[in-house]
């Protein structure tokens, strides 16, 4: 077996992580600019919106997310482990556009799948403009599927300042159509249904493809590659189907495919299971709750679960991993997980208490006097979980093998089952409505947690270093006065959100709280962001 030499690996291993970092950076502000500015124009939604009208656009929302992960998912978490150091860039480079050129046939196909299904089994069709707005959003999938060879590109040239650009521009168009629509319509008098989402999601998918497109074309011209299909020519033209599509990474998308689609379902379960088992005015509440539930995970935590796979990807690869990269790996993950477990937190202690405060407060009486709050209270236990679970999934993809996979996914399948079954006893049987949802998305969570845990713990102990779990826990004195602030909120707590002086107090000792937390986690954890901020700051 071939040694390489350790002396440069460092250094990449720092560019790695400097470049993630950045990226990270990148996709973050990204995130918070981009929902900052749907938060601002949904609120202005609301007062237009109905809860049915807002459950109609949840599902047609889910019907292009459905198309789109069927679609993508799998190939874009392969074509991750395809180095653009590996062999000639050129040909790295044409191999990543012919596979990600797959994603359209599938796109289609799927399209035609799914919204059969949708055709079938839904009641938007029923609504002014429900057939033109479903017909709408599979056009604005395709036209997004179409950007996908400009995407993958950029996440291999780790482009991420490009992506934010094309991803920023594309959700302002979209908001400033669907804004637009809606309250032009509804100075008019106009009843255009679920449309405005439609046009919306149309010039979300124009704008991608167009940015990313524009970018593709430009570099193709400069390096000599082509932005269609082009046959691989060379000496690993065996190495491709037909001399076309690379046969390791295309085996690999093969076998994430049935890995993602369970996951797919599991992430999409809770919408699938209140689509089914609730009225539209239930699905409204949920889908309230839920966006801002989850608001701060894509804000926060989706990004840096891309860049940490992308990271993931390329440090562990064949061709970087060694015993160095192994435990910088292994640091980073460590150091993610801990912050995770620091903002968990402030989430179980001040969020349940406070939460229909806030709904009150950004989403008005109507919505805050609805169920929604108790809703958004549950949340608050759960998204700690999802952060969590994100981090340490990104990780089994970024270097699990083709077997490893398959048995992810058997497992994935059994925690579906499961979810399955717990949402129908807590929904129906307990009759806990929205609130069962996600308790039974709490327990499938922790299950699937559990395993890749171990499946990590594996991973570092075969390649001789050690796991130290124990490292990411929160100081004892950091939990106990978590402990103490949480008793006092609750027992302050409870009364309802009515009188004006009534909110205001609460609001008071909601900073008040949070201000003891902020306090108390600086101290008792400063030696951990100093490190954090070393880590930044050197790029080791």
């Amino acid at each position: 077996m071939t040694t390489k030499s350790p002396g440069p690996q460092p250094s990449k291993s720092k560019s790695l992580l400097s470049s993630s970092a950045e990226g990270a950076k990148f996709l973050i502000l990204l995130q918070i600019s981009s929902r900052l500015l749907t938060f601002g124009v949904n609120q202005l939604l609301l007062r237009y919106l109905s809860p049915a009208l807002l459950g109609i656009s949840v599902q047609l929302e889910l019907l292009t997310i459905s198309i789109l992960y069927f679609s993508r998912e799998s190939l874009r978490n392969a074509l991750q482990r395809q180095s653009s150091g590996t062999g000639e860039l050129r040909t790295a480079t044409q191999t990543i556009v012919n596979l990600s050129l797959l994603t359209l046939p599938l796109g289609i196909a799927f399209s035609a799948a799914l919204g059969w299904g949708y055709v079938v089994g839904s009641e938007a069709l029923e609504l002014p403009y429900g057939a033109v707005s479903m017909a709408l959003y599979v056009v604005a999938t395709i036209l997004e599927l179409a950007s996908e060879p400009g995407f993958a590109l950029a996440q291999m040239r780790l482009w991420y300042k490009l992506r934010a650009g094309a991803e920023s521009a594309a959700a302002f168009t979209r908001c400033v159509l669907t804004c637009g629509i809606t309250v032009w319509a509804s100075r008019s008098g106009l009843v255009l249904g679920p449309l405005p989402f439609a046009v919306g999601q149309v010039g979300y998918g124009a704008v991608l493809l167009v940015v990313y497109g524009v970018k593709t074309w430009k570099t193709s011209k400069e390096e000599g590659f082509g932005i269609g299909l082009v046959k691989i020519e060379g000496e690993k033209r065996d190495e491709y189907y037909e001399g076309y599509f690379n046969k390791p990474l295309s085996s690999l998308a093969a076998t994430m495919w049935i890995q993602s689609s369970i996951k797919h379902i599991l992430t999409q379960g809770d919408s699938l299971l209140v689509a089914w088992l609730t009225t539209l005015q239930d699905q409204g509440v949920y889908a309230l709750a839920a966006n801002y539930g989850s608001l701060i995970a894509r804000m926060l935590f989706q990004p840096l679960e891309e860049s940490s796979r992308n990271l993931f990807s390329k440090l562990l690869s064949a061709e970087n991993k060694n015993k160095a990269s192994v435990t910088s790996a292994s640091q980073i993950l460590k150091t993610i997980t801990k912050l995770y477990l620091l903002l968990s937190i402030f989430f179980a202690v001040l969020g349940p208490p406070f939460a229909p405060v806030a709904l009150n407060l950004v989403a008005g009486k109507r919505w805050g006097q609805s169920a929604a709050g108790d809703v958004l209270a549950c949340f608050c236990y759960y998204i700690p979980l999802l952060a969590i679970n994100g981090i340490t999934e990104s990780f089994v993809q970024s270097v699990a093998t083709a077997p490893e996979l398959r048995r992810q996914s058997a497992w994935m399948f059994s925690f579906s089952l499961g979810f399955g079954v717990a949402g129908y006893v807590f929904v129906r049987s307990l009759a806990m409505g929205a609130q069962g949802l996600v308790w039974a998305n709490v327990v499938n969570m922790a299950l699937r947690i559990m395993w890749s845990s171990m499946f990590i713990g594996r991973y570092f102990e075969s390649c001789g270093v050690s796991p130290g779990w124990t490292e990411v826990a929160p100081s004892p004195m950091l939990v106990a006065v978590a402990v103490a602030v949480a008793a006092a909120v609750r027992g302050q707590g409870g009364l309802p959100v009515v009188a004006e002086l009534e909110l205001v107090r609460q609001m008071a000792m909601a900073a008040g709280a949070g201000g003891v937390m902020v306090l108390a986690c600086a101290v008792t954890e400063r030696r951990f962001f100093c490190e954090c901020w070393n880590m930044i700051r050197t790029g080791r």
